[in-house]
């Protein structure tokens, strides 16, 4: 039918196609038998109203509308708005289609569809979302088949002034939003089997609390003030490579069955306390005006922040990584915090710069590489902490706040003390950057150096340890102190506290011979 003016009225009770037409009066299809209906470039003076109604297909292309009422409605086939403008909203609560849902191209005020049930695909592509009560899409506790897609082979992206809702909802392929300028994304336990992908797009917020994702999510170059992924599962991978979050990536007992992905990203703060990443978690080069936080989160892969820039804390204590912990030429403002982490196989802080305080405390690796970049701004704190081998350099040792070395222990040392003087460094660098004396620290070096077969300068090492030793209970014995002091000389050149007994032997002789040539 092609026609200037046409009634509603006549509209009903069978299949229509309506071109160019003005549809006057309301159209209402409540009770009307199952029809198809398809109206293209028509304007209807009042919303159509098809609530409750049964139809086997339902278009329009490039059409004007007020508004839609198809609450509950029964569909066999497609729901089709292509190019059209629809000042109001367009209403699917309850309804059911057996086929696709598409508005693409079109200009709506608001598509409202909470508990939809679609057979095939809600298609956004292009689309112009406008809002309800601050609400532009709403596919809470919907039923998809098919994906929610925001790109088709012409266009990429949708536009939505308010809120995109799908919390509760099921979906069966993808969400797809790449390029898109939308609102807040609220989708708090969702269920979809497919990948979710904003790759580049520009939102308020994205939630995805207690979600589940099948594939992965991907984030890569988009734009938003927070990321919610607290107790979300995501079965592939999580990507925010070249992200930009002006607020929190939260991803707080998160559970990721592949890589965490945020290398050159620029965040605020990363927050992901007791998160469980099978694969690697890469923030190579991150960016960050507060802090990272991954206490007792498990790693199966590495965890990469090698140059990344925080100006806040870094806090990965209780940390478990299956590979490596790569720190190197990291710059944090902050304190960091590896109290109690465990890491297979190196932790490397080569070229690091510490703005403050670095706890270790209780460390356990395989190597350890603390040769920091230009000294630390506050304590160095390795007590407890346990390594194969120790790398370190001069800058270490010169920690503003000292460095607690109380229970540290290691096998070997990198590099190696090849000669006596680098031992008279070592022993130097332990008394003046020691917060306190601490005994076993030089018992630890002894034995290192015994297990390289320098037992005279392990020998060096405990006479240092008694001579300090011996300091120490003359400070503390007050007016007695000078006694003891006089005794720690005398047992000094004599014995060499029992380490050089070659003395006292030679000593004895020495006292032998006088007495037997004074004695006659």
């Amino acid at each position: 039918m092609t026609t200037g003016e046409v009634p509603a009225a006549q509209l009903v009770g069978e299949d229509v196609e309506v071109v160019g037409a003005r549809v006057t009066g309301v159209l209402d299809l409540t009770d009307a038998p199952p029809s198809t209906l398809r109206f293209v470039r028509c304007t209807f003076d009042e919303a159509p109203v098809l609530r409750e109604a049964a139809v086997r297909g339902l278009e329009f292309h490039g059409c004007e509308l007020p508004g839609l009422d198809a609450r509950r409605l029964r569909c066999r086939g497609d729901v089709v708005l292509a190019g059209t403008v629809v000042r109001g909203a367009v209403e699917l609560g309850d309804a059911e289609v057996g086929g696709e849902v598409s508005v693409e191209d079109s200009r709506i005020g608001a598509v409202l569809a909470r508990r939809l049930s679609v057979g095939g695909d809600v298609r956004l592509a292009g689309a112009a979302l406008g809002e309800v009560d601050g609400v532009s899409l709403d596919l809470r506790g919907a039923r998809v088949a098919g994906g929610v897609l925001g790109e088709n082979e012409v266009r990429i992206g949708v536009t939505a002034e308010g809120s995109l809702l799908l919390s509760d909802a099921k979906v069966g392929g993808a969400l797809c939003l790449r390029q898109s300028r939308v609102g807040v994304v609220d989708a708090d336990r969702v269920r979809l089997a497919g990948d979710v992908d904003l790759t580049e797009a520009s939102a308020r917020s994205l939630s995805l609390v207690g979600g589940f994702v099948g594939g992965s999510l991907v984030l890569g170059m988009a734009s938003a003030d927070s990321f919610g992924l607290d107790r979300a599962r995501v079965a592939g991978h999580v990507h925010l490579a070249f992200a930009l979050v002006r607020s929190a990536v939260s991803l707080v007992d998160a559970r990721i069955g592949g890589d965490l992905r945020a290398s050159c990203a620029e965040l605020h703060d990363l927050v992901g306390m007791r998160a469980r990443v099978t694969g690697d978690v890469d923030l190579e080069q991150l960016r960050g005006a507060g802090a990272v936080r991954l206490t007792g989160s498990e790693v199966g892969g590495q965890v990469d922040l090698s140059g990344a820039e925080l100006a806040g804390a870094l806090e990965l204590s209780g940390l478990r990584v299956g590979g490596e912990l790569r720190l190197g030429s990291l710059a944090v403002e902050g304190a960091v915090s590896l109290a109690g982490v465990a890491v297979r196989c190196r932790v490397d802080l080569r070229g690091a710069h510490l703005g403050a305080r670095l706890d270790a405390c209780g460390l356990v690796t395989c190597e350890l590489d603390l040769a920091v970049e230009g000294p630390p701004r506050g304590r160095v704190d390795l007590r407890d902490a346990r390594c194969a081998t120790l790398l370190d350099n001069g800058f270490l040792w010169s920690a503003r706040g000292g460095v607690e070395l109380t229970g540290f222990g290691y096998r070997r040392l990198e590099p190696r003390l090849e000669d006596r003087v680098a031992v008279q460094r070592r022993l130097f660098q332990l008394r003046t950057a020691a917060v306190r004396f601490t005994p076993d620290a030089y018992d630890q070096l002894a034995a290192v150096l015994r297990a390289d077969g320098r037992e005279a300068e392990a020998a060096a090492v405990l006479v240092e340890k008694q001579r300090l030793r011996y300091a120490e209970r003359a400070r503390s014995a007050g007016w007695a102190g000078p006694a003891v002091t006089a005794w720690s000389s005398v047992v000094r050149g004599l014995t060499g506290y029992g380490y050089r007994m070659g003395r006292g032997v030679a000593t004895l002789v020495a006292v032998a011979a006088l007495v037997a040539f004074l004695v006659p």
